[in-house]
């Protein structure tokens, strides 16, 4: 805000043709406060007083004579004017869009942010914890075995892995016993020397040095 009207005063000032910037800046500053803004529907002086300020002739553009003008039409129309001038909601600056994840909505647990101050390799959110009831802005989770309302800006949804998706435990013990049967019902390969040759479980032949074979 304070370099957007530093580049408005400087601007201003270069417009005019004195050198002397403290002769000049009493009427800038006066022609600032005096602007209309289309945003407010108003000047800074009407937000900030309540009334116009009254500015001098140089300010004001020459307007054509309207001496001709019926008093009854200029009536007319200053009313329509003061009846069609409405209050302008102001700009602000100061709320900002909170994320919301869309999954919150159908997951059964999910995770805190923790806001306190944290270490270094500490992680941001605690968790999962389970999903007790759902409101439009705060959840209730089961902390410790105690339910906890939290807002839903802490929260994230948990990804997890269901039973259906883990492997069973008698896959690997399976397999094994395969392999195993496997190895057993293997006729044991010997060259054309009659030499016999060590397999490994997975079917690698190894042959050692004759000096390292029993006699």
């Amino acid at each position: 805000m304070v370099e957007r009207f530093h580049r408005q005063l400087k601007g201003a000032m270069r417009c005019h043709q004195n050198a002397r910037w403290t002769e000049v800046l009493p009427t800038i500053m006066l022609g600032i406060r005096a602007a209309w803004r289309e945003d407010l529907r108003s000047t800074a002086a009407e937000l900030v007083y309540g009334e116009t300020l009254r500015l001098p002739g140089e300010f004001l553009s020459p307007r054509p004579n309207e001496a001709d003008q019926n008093p009854a039409e200029f009536v007319k129309g200053l009313r329509e004017h003061f009846r069609g001038i409405t209050p302008a909601s102001g700009s602000n600056h100061g709320t900002r869009k909170v994320f919301i994840f869309k999954d919150l909505a159908r997951t059964d647990q999910a995770f805190v942010r923790n806001d306190t101050v944290r270490g270094i390799l500490q992680p941001p959110y605690n968790g999962p914890f389970r999903v007790l009831t759902r409101g439009p802005k705060t959840f209730t989770l089961s902390i410790k075995g105690k339910p906890v309302t939290v807002t839903i800006d802490r929260l994230k949804p948990a990804y997890t892995v269901t039973d259906a998706d883990e492997p069973t435990p008698d896959q690997p013990a399976n397999q094994e016993q395969q392999r195993a049967n496997q190895e057993h019902q293997r006729p044991p390969s010997t060259s054309a020397s009659g030499t016999a040759h060590h397999a490994t479980r997975s079917g690698r032949r190894v042959r050692f040095p004759d000096r390292l074979q029993v006699s």
